[in-house]
């Protein structure tokens, strides 16, 4: 178990998955902060992000991850 008596802060990054066919989605967005994350996928799985710069894409949960 990692134990810290600092501070800690978590970010969360959108990395678009490339292999996808909308690649200005993934160039546009890459690497970019996320704000928020919505609840419910839709019927292909992906969920709304909003990006910090106030963004909104949708994704799928394995193309947010720690950054």
């Amino acid at each position: 178990m990692l134990v810290s008596s600092h501070p800690v802060s978590l970010a969360w990054v959108f990395r678009p998955d490339h292999v996808e066919t909308d690649h200005d989605r993934a160039e546009q967005h890459a690497g970019k902060p996320v704000h928020a994350v919505g609840r419910e996928p839709d019927n292909v799985g992906r969920v709304e992000v909003v990006l910090a710069d106030g963004a909104r894409v949708r994704a799928y949960r394995h193309e947010i991850i720690l950054g």
